[in-house]
């Protein structure tokens, strides 16, 4: 059988579960990812006879993306900002959304990533936001916690992977426990649980039968609850200093985010995704046109 068979035959395997397109795009990341090759060597060798060694490593896992796994797990790979990230259950697979934040936050607040800021990052995951903004921004000082310490091991081991230095503890948001970290931050960044639970009969079984709902899902009585938390924190953890604060939020909930920033003494805004729906709250307690004040304080603490 070759490469190009191969995928053909799983893509219409997975058609049941997926429509054409992504039946195929999930069939070609699959042995792209397990063959370890780009997709300039996989135009390059569709016509190849797969050897039996690839075949049988391929066969073994096509009963996981039948069952509706996603890719990314059964690869045990997700690509992020042009990075490789390791996921498991224990962690959300990065998404294009998330990618966006990231140029939103190094677009917004350049001044204060240069100038080496502390950069904290709420509820981590993977790692990927963090390690992200270290690769892009390596002067900054970036810090990340998360509630689930088999999480934590992952991104630890992201960070390493990618060669990117983030100083990572474990945290509940939603606790009044102590803080492990002593710093302040001039940023905070959260793409923390937004999807409700009655939106979960709306999503795909490869998101409500395999990611970690502790990760996703928030009660529909409460559904800012992690960013009221995080807010709070802020007041709690540094009532002298209001960072600039960057959240990815539930399409739904733009207007109550911003009247939520708004009651914390937060200027905010929405920026929209690609397809036009609210996606991302920037807040800050002054424009973001006079964060050089912060910048030259920090450039003159380097130089000393």
């Amino acid at each position: 059988m070759t490469v190009s068979q191969f995928i053909r035959d799983l893509s219409t395997q997975l058609e049941r579960l997926y429509d054409s397109n992504e039946a195929r795009s999930i069939a070609t990341i699959f042995v792209c990812d397990e063959l370890k090759l780009s997709h300039t060597q996989l135009l390059m060798r569709k016509d190849e006879e797969l050897a039996a060694a690839d075949l049988n490593r391929l066969n073994s896992k096509t009963n996981r993306l039948a069952n509706g796994e996603p890719v990314q797990y059964v690869t045990g790979i997700a690509s992020f900002c042009g990075m490789d990230f390791k996921v498991d259950s224990n962690v959300l697979i990065p998404r294009q959304e998330t990618e966006m934040l990231i140029e939103t936050i190094c677009d917004s607040s350049l001044s204060v990533v240069e100038a080496a800021g502390n950069i904290l990052d709420i509820g981590t995951g993977s790692g990927c936001i963090p390690v992200a903004i270290k690769k892009t921004h390596p002067e900054a000082n970036v810090f990340a916690v998360d509630i689930s310490e088999k999480a934590l091991e992952i991104a630890r081991q992201n960070a390493n992977d990618n060669h990117a230095e983030v100083k990572f503890a474990q945290y509940d948001i939603l606790s009044d426990d102590k803080f492990p970290l002593a710093e302040k931050f001039d940023i905070v960044v959260s793409n923390p649980p937004y999807v409700t639970n009655s939106e979960k009969s709306m999503m795909h079984k490869n998101v409500t039968d395999f990611e970690p709902s502790l990760a996703l899902y928030v009660d529909d009585s409460d559904p800012l609850l992690f960013y009221r938390s995080i807010l709070m924190f802020i007041e709690r953890h540094q009532p002298e200093h209001k960072p600039l604060v960057f959240f990815e939020i539930n399409e739904h909930l733009g207007n109550k985010m911003l009247e939520l920033c708004q009651s914390f003494s937060y200027d905010a805004e929405i920026i929209k995704d690609l397809n036009g729906k609210d996606r991302i709250i920037k807040a800050h307690n002054r424009p973001f046109d006079t964060s050089t004040e912060l910048s030259n304080h920090r450039l003159m603490e380097r130089k000393n």
